[in-house]
């Protein structure tokens, strides 16, 4: 085996100046000796049932009977371009299938062109774990039927194959569509829409022949390739090749630029997983772009090596070649690191335990004996990297750090190549989303978000003895961190983690793998009194809530946005919102027993959240709120991410407390609050602006979607509540209670719930001597006041009355077809105890019962901007521009004087009209059904106070 990595000059025809049959017999004949050389390797890896499955493939596809293995139909395209198969093979699937094979495909036509295997087969980067990579190439005259019944047989194959432990997947191939860049994805990863001729490159330099037609590429010497076609077109010409006799997907004289950058992003999506292959590759295309637009490919290399008749095994394994490419490159750069690196890599990618005995020495541990001599690695050396399962925790973050870093470099150096080069990247929009998904995934860090320590090993972190410790951040005094560390604190070990909350750091060395071992563990708090019994009861939480290992995500999950899967609410760790009781033994018992607004001193018992967000790319997030509003600003947090989800459900909310004070009562409260606010404003039916109002204390919480995010607003009394409700909305917002609210808003609430688009909800309650009426118009703005106690339709008729001229109102300002018919109801509050009902009144004659005397007030704007107010009663004419502050008074005078017994009852207005520079003053620049109350009540007002009824 040698060493060299320098490759010499492209080589020319072989034993002649220009295309010749000799040429051709003598080019075929050597890639066919190397050809079989790497089969016979790779069935040297395989258990003898794998063997026969392996040797049938072929056969199968060149026949089609009903009865073999994969049949699917027969219309099915079948028989491969030649491809003789031998008696002996025939009398293995006669024996298998139990059936005789008929001859009828000796007279077919040929609609397959060839099987090649491709990738690591038949190479020491080939492991007995390893699949088979298979390019089934079929004729480019085929139908989309044909082509569909040819892909069902493959699946069919590969199900078949599975049976003898074999894995192996097919990739339909069109050489012809390949040529004209019409191919559609290869690997189900779309890389043949982003690197076409990098996997020309690895596949000239790793295919095996199977089945059929060698490959046109054998034939062009590197010399030629920057004229591949006209060469190859002269074989054809001068009768020395027949097109049927080669399959043809094109030369690689040239290299894109746009391809580095696609093909680097791909390698770094799969670094996520497998990392030690990933970044062989990585480096290659580095040097690739170096040499740009130059580029001396593997492909060449290995052309080149066979053409020079250098037929060694060793020397052309597609796995030694780009190790040897890749050391003489960070040889030459003295990058020593890097290629110490380069050779875990490549050790890890072969997968061999070279410390351990084995009674069979192959030609694999054989070759790889050679290479780790080579590099002067000793028994500790092997024997370390073969315990990686064993290795501590901050050997595997070292690791880590090691392949980030090459990662990053190799990022960074090809998105400088394309920007130097004016590449763009031949990627689909597609491809670029999904893969910038995984990638944002797998390597952003921000806070909260839990990272996880994956270097492509199986190791095992559970032998760690892990606790955690509170302690003072030095950057900022008086904060105070949790820490999670492995060796003793009075060592003073630096931590492996640290953040604000303990359930962040108990998760990432759980989701880490650090706990799955551990029954106890060793906490010492600071500022926290968090309790043994809480650590441990949270602790088996967070297993049954989030278990470990992490279930594996699907690769169709990026090509969607990332949508939460799980919400887990810890509640109250180490805090106890009743400490100074707990801490004497003694309990609160209290009639009011809602958890946040607990016994006589209306006390919150929940001051501290940690809300971990599981999403469905895999990320798991803590988010921690503490203190008063820490459940608010919970909600609004969590509400935000749902609203992105553009209406997908939402998974429930599970809540966990383990405080040592009321933790259930307290788990279920939260729990049954989420749920209702999130189906208030959250849910597919729901308005997309409801508000939900909720109390913490004494102070209400009121939540609603505003300019494309939901937001709260602390509200300190009733009378604060009922003036934010009124206030105006740009379309209809209803408005959800929380089903706990408390009883002095039992009326309104239950009012809102009967409540419906397109209708005026009204509700009246008598007192003792005074009756409270509440309005919620159309939009759902709320309006409240109170009037002197008076019979039921003397109370209702005149604002009854006025709400229907209103909507006539309303309805000429605008085009009527697009205002919907609107709705009266009216019901009477009827208290028992705590219970609330209204009770539905009927309108009956409510809108013409009783005579009244016409009020109709219309108002304006003047140059000053105030108000100015014309009224017609009865045909008599008041405006205050003449009259002034004079006119309320007038005017009762006037009404006082129509009344025949002259009683000083209180005078309602019938109508009122807004000129259009009234509307545009208002908000949302619309006028809505409570504008006109709040004008009625306030000139109302005025008027009576001419009668001294005010």
């Amino acid at each position: 085996m040698t060493n060299g990595s320098q490759a010499p000059a492209q080589q020319g025809f072989i034993q002649t100046a220009g295309p010749s049959a000799a040429h051709i017999l003598h080019a075929r004949q050597r890639f066919m000796q190397v050809n079989a050389g790497r089969i016979q390797r790779l069935r040297e890896g395989l258990q003898p049932r794998q063997q026969q499955c392996f040797d049938l493939i072929p056969l199968l596809f060149h026949l089609n009977y009903d009865g073999l293995p994969g049949f699917s139909g027969n219309e099915t395209p079948f028989k491969i371009a030649n491809y003789q198969p031998d008696d002996a093979l025939i009398k293995q699937l006669q024996g298998l299938s139990r059936q005789r094979i008929p001859t009828q495909h000796l007279v077919a036509k040929a609609q397959l062109s060839a099987l090649y295997l491709m990738g690591s087969s038949g190479s020491i980067g080939h492991s007995t774990s390893s699949d088979l990579d298979i390019w089934l190439c079929y004729n480019s005259e085929l139908s989309n039927v044909a082509i569909h019944a040819l892909a069902e047989k493959a699946e069919r194959i590969s199900e078949w194959a599975a049976d003898f432990n074999l894995e192996v997947h097919f990739f339909l191939m069109d050489a012809h569509k390949f040529i004209g860049d019409e191919q559609t994805s290869l690997t189900g990863e779309n890389c043949g829409t982003t690197q076409k001729v990098l996997l020309l490159d690895e596949f000239y330099r790793t295919a095996q022949l199977l089945a059929g037609n060698i490959p046109a590429w054998w034939l062009i010497p590197a010399a030629c390739e920057e004229k591949y076609t006209e060469t190859l077109n002269a074989f054809y010409d001068e009768g020395l090749l027949r097109k049927d006799e080669c399959t043809d997907f094109g030369g690689i004289s040239s290299l894109p630029g746009g391809e580095f950058i696609g093909a680097g992003m791909w390698q770094i999506y799969k670094a996520i997983d497998s990392p030690y292959k990933s970044v062989l590759k990585l480096i290659l295309l580095e040097i690739y772009a170096r040499g740009y637009p130059e580029i001396n490919s593997l492909a060449h290399t290995y052309k080149n090596t066979i053409y020079r008749m250098q037929l060694s095994l060793d020397d052309l394994d597609p796995y030694i070649m780009l190790y040897r490419r890749i050391e003489g490159y960070l040889k030459e750069r003295g990058e020593h690191e890097r290629l110490e690196l380069i050779r875990r890599c490549f050790y890890y990618k072969v997968s061999l335990n070279l410390s351990r005995t084995h009674r069979s020495h192959n030609w694999r541990r054989q070759l790889m004996d050679y290479l780790v001599n080579e590099w002067g690695w000793d028994g500790a050396k092997l024997r370390h990297l073969d315990n990686f399962r064993s290795w501590s925790i901050e050997q595997v973050i070292t690791e880590r750090k090691g392949l980030v870093t090459e990662l990053t470099r190799s990022y960074r150096f090809l998105t400088e190549f394309a920007s130097e080069h004016g590449s763009d990247h031949l990627m689909s929009q597609r491809d670029l989303l999904v893969l910038s998904r995984k990638l944002h995934t797998a390597f952003d860090r921000r806070p909260g978000k839990i990272d996880f320590i994956n270097i492509g090993l199986d190791t095992d972190l559970s032998h760690e003895k892990i606790h955690f410790q509170e302690r003072e951040s030095k950057q900022e005094p008086g904060v105070f961190l949790w820490a999670v560390y492995n060796k003793p604190i009075e060592d003073q070990p630096a931590p492996l983690k640290y953040s604000k909350s303990l359930l962040e750091t108990m998760l990432w060395a759980h989701l880490n793998g650090l706990l799955s071992a551990h029954l106890h563990l060793p906490v010492y708090p600071s500022q926290e009194k968090v309790t043994e019994f809480e650590v441990r009861s949270t602790l088996a939480s967070i297993r049954q809530y989030i278990p470990y290992p992490r279930p594996e995500i699907s690769s169709q999950a990026y090509n969607h946005p990332a949508q939460l899967t799980k919400i887990v609410i810890f509640l109250n760790l180490g805090r106890d919102p009743l400490h100074y009781l707990s801490t004497k033994g003694l309990q609160k018992i209290s009639a009011r027993s809602d958890s946040l607004d607990f016994s006589a001193q209306r006390e919150n018992l929940v001051v501290s959240l940690d809300m971990v967000l599981v999403n469905s790319w895999g990320e798991t997030v803590v988010e921690r709120f503490t203190d008063e509003d820490a459940l608010p600003k919970a909600l609004k947090s969590l509400i935000n991410r749902l609203k992105k989800q553009n209406g997908l459900s939402s998974p429930a909310v599970e809540t966990v407390c383990h405080n040592p004070t009321r933790p259930q009562a307290i788990a279920a409260r939260v729990r049954q609050l989420f749920s209702d606010a999130l189906e208030a404003v959250n849910s597919p039916h729901s308005s997309e602006n409801t508000r939900f109002v909720f109390s913490v204390r004494d102070k209400y919480q009121v939540f609603q979607y505003f300019r494309r995010v939901t937001n709260y607003v602390a509200i300190e009394s009733t009378e604060e509540l009922i003036q934010f409700l009124g206030a105006e909305q740009e379309s209809y917002s209803p408005v959800v209670f929380d089903p706990q609210h408390s009883d002095e808003n039992k009326a309104i609430a239950e009012l809102y719930r009967l409540h419906e688009a397109n209708c005026i909800s009204l509700c009246i309650e008598h007192l003792e001597d005074e009756s409270v009426i509440n309005i919620i118009d159309e939009h759902g703005s709320l309006v409240q006041f109170k009037q002197p106690q008076q019979s039921m339709a003397t109370a209702l008729s005149p604002i009854v009355r006025f709400l229907k001229v209103t909507e006539h109102r309303q309805r000429s300002n605008t085009e009527a077809e697009h205002m919907p018919e609107r709705s009266i109801r009216c019901y009477q509050v009827n208290r028992h105890g705590k219970q609330v009902k209204l009770e539905k009144l009927k309108l009956g004659g409510l809108i013409t019962e009783g005579r009244f005397i016409s009020v109709q007030v219309n108002v304006d704007i003047s140059e000053t901007g105030e108000q100015d107010y014309y009224i017609v009663c009865n045909e008599k004419e008041f405006n205050s521009n003449l009259l002034g502050q004079e006119m309320f008074s007038a005017l009762a005078s006037y009404v006082l004087g129509l009344r025949a017994s002259g009683t000083r009852y209180p005078i309602y207005i019938t109508e009122i009209a807004m000129t259009e520079a009234i509307i545009e003053s208002l908000p949302y620049g619309h006028d809505q059904t409570r504008h006109y109350i709040d004008l009625k009540l306030k000139i109302e007002k005025r008027i009576n106070h001419g009668l001294t009824l005010d």
